[in-house]
């Protein structure tokens, strides 16, 4: 017998040794699959393996809004309008538009809000305030914060 032979051999049985039960494992698990295909079968429905989900179907009509934004709806049945007086945008958040609800946000959290920016208020109800900017502002917020 050569070297090159009894080399060859020897890797053989190691290699058998190693993947012996493994071999054992994958036909037990053949012989399992076997049977769900049965029973599947016998059922009359198909049985779901493996991980994930079925897809959604998913319907796209030319007069969808933009992904994510909900029209808000008025009293009247149509799509609300902001709560400020001379907007005409679409409303977002509690009766404003969105930039309306910045401000309203920026206005509560510096307990600067007027008595009638009030959170879902009645369309073109509520008069625009006009902020001063540049240092009157700091100087009012800083006042504003005092109280």
């Amino acid at each position: 017998m050569s070297l090159d032979k009894m080399l060859r051999d020897v890797v053989r049985e190691e290699v058998a040794k190693v993947l012996g039960p493994l071999t054992a494992i994958v036909t037990d698990l053949q012989a399992q699959g076997a049977v769900v295909a049965r029973l599947a079968s016998a059922l009359g429905t198909p049985i779901k393996r493996g991980p994930g989900r079925p897809p959604k179907a998913v319907a796209l009509t030319a007069t969808k809004a933009k992904r994510g934004r909900k029209a808000a709806v008025g009293a009247s049945g149509g799509a609300r309008v902001c709560a400020l007086e001379d907007c005409g945008r679409p409303a977002r958040s509690k009766g404003y538009c969105a930039a309306h609800y910045q401000k309203y946000r920026m206005l509560e959290r510096t307990d600067r809000l007027p008595s009638d920016w009030k959170p879902y208020a009645a369309e073109g109800s509520v008069k625009n305030l006009a902020l001063p900017r540049g240092r009157a502002g700091a100087k009012a917020l800083a006042e504003a914060r005092k109280k």
